[in-house]
């Protein structure tokens, strides 16, 4: 196990991350002497020969075989594992074992209550953000830094953008929330699940009753190259009157390829012209 993101606790300068646990630790800044060591509920006892950390019950050292015993908190005294007095001072080793154990348990608690409150709060300020940048998608000159920002949000974002993009009064955010959603489409760490649960609400949105968000939504089902999209733009063809849309929907056949893509586009006229006044 390597040491990542960990400070000296006398000066703060960072531990290198070439040490392994269990090792004495020299800091270069402040030459103070650390041992780095894992304080796991199961795995508290070390190794005096190799510095492996064994189970508080492990008799012999699971890497080098080692004996192993149980240091006394007030004398330091090693005594067997499964002594119930210290040899040396007398007191009780399994008490103080039940604390330990229980002061662990508490210190995890604490680090779990820490953690869950951390990334609440991280939701809570991204969804916060969010949603001010769904705001500005209801303004055009707003949408590429906006669109911009919204991927930097990646599939978090999806599900915000999907309501957006079929619920919203504002045809300007419908767009927009097209856009974002081609362009998350189009990243390679985007799964085949997101793809299709966009690719689906997209679907929806051909039959938008503004040009923009239907020539969007059909661009954005390229990018998506879900071939549950082929149909529908299919469909479009047949039914849309406008020249843009009918281009992009044949783009975006070409995009998603496929025997059936293929099919439909050579049964379409061809072009006389290109449409792409929306995207500019």
């Amino acid at each position: 196990m390597k040491l990542h993101d960990l400070k000296c606790p006398n000066c703060g300068t960072p531990i290198d991350r070439t040490t392994s646990l269990s090792q004495l630790i020299e800091c270069t800044s402040c030459g103070s002497t650390l041992l780095a060591t894992d304080l796991g509920l199961d795995t508290v006892n070390a190794c005096p020969d190799c510095g492996t950390l064994n189970a508080e019950d492990q008799r012999f050292c699971t890497d080098c075989g080692h004996a192993l015993y149980v240091e006394c908190v007030l004398c330091h005294q090693k005594n067997k594992i499964d002594a119930v007095h210290c040899q040396r001072c007398g007191v009780n080793l399994k008490r103080n074992q039940l604390r330990r154990r229980q002061m662990l348990k508490d210190r995890k608690r604490l680090h779990d209550e820490r953690n869950q409150i951390f990334k609440e709060k991280v939701a809570r300020q991204q969804a916060e953000k969010l949603q001010r940048l769904l705001d500005d998608l209801d303004e055009p000159e707003n949408h590429e830094f906006a669109i911009y920002q919204i991927n930097q949000i990646g599939i978090n974002a999806v599900d915000a953008l999907i309501e957006t993009m079929l619920q919203d009064d504002d045809p300007d955010a419908r767009y927009g929330s097209a856009r974002a959603l081609g362009q998350i489409c189009q990243e390679q760490d985007v799964n085949a699940l997101i793809k299709s649960r966009s690719a689906k609400a997209l679907i929806q949105a051909l039959t938008d009753t503004e040009v923009g968000v239907r020539y969007w939504a059909a661009d954005a089902l390229g990018k998506c190259e879900s071939r549950i999209a082929v149909e529908p733009l299919a469909k479009l063809l047949q039914v849309e009157r406008h020249d843009g849309v009918r281009h992009q929907a044949r783009e975006s056949l070409e995009q998603i390829g496929g025997k059936r893509a293929q099919q439909v586009l050579s049964n379409l006229p061809k072009p006389n012209r290109f449409f792409g006044w929306i995207k500019r």
